[in-house]
């Protein structure tokens, strides 16, 4: 990955982790809704393309998402706690297995509490127990900052 995208994925992360804070649940919904419209507008582009079954099925999916993605907030809560413990998890076992030195002890830390932080953040959105509790977002917001903070860091002193 070029620097400039490391800088910007870091950028981004910390929004994000901003606006968990800020928004807390309501930031789900609203992922779910730019989802939606996403799958629509690809869909769109698939008909244009005259590629009918693939158009058909984006465009229902994300009308459905649309519609009905306050329903299954909870559900992606899990799915999304779910998937950063599985990249915590992998990023943690490339790391040891790798077995790289980093010249600078910054860099060593930043690279092994990347996939820490994900699995922190992994947990508080895990113990969301099925409730929007604030505390959870506030946290996990927290971490989000963090790890962008992290990235940042990592994204400036690339060799």
């Amino acid at each position: 990955m070029k620097r400039t995208e490391k800088i910007v994925l870091a950028l981004l992360t910390i929004s994000f982790g901003v606006l968990l804070i800020v928004l807390k649940g309501g930031i789900i919904s609203i992922l779910m809704t730019v989802l939606g419209v996403g799958l629509i507008a690809f869909g769109l582009v698939d008909l244009l393309n005259r590629t009918f079954p693939p158009a058909v099925i984006k465009t229902v999916i994300g009308a459905i998402v649309i519609l009905c993605g306050w329903v299954i907030v909870k559900a992606v809560l899990y799915v999304l706690a779910a998937a950063l413990l599985i990249v915590g998890i992998l990023l943690l076992y490339e790391k040891i297995k790798s077995k790289t030195v980093c010249p600078a002890l910054w860099q060593t830390i930043c690279e092994y509490a990347v996939p820490v932080v994900f699995l922190l953040i992994g947990l508080c959105l895990l113990f969301n127990q099925g409730n929007t509790v604030e505390w959870v977002f506030i946290l996990s917001g927290s971490f989000t900052i963090v790890e962008g903070g992290l990235l940042l860091v990592n994204g400036l002193y690339q060799d």
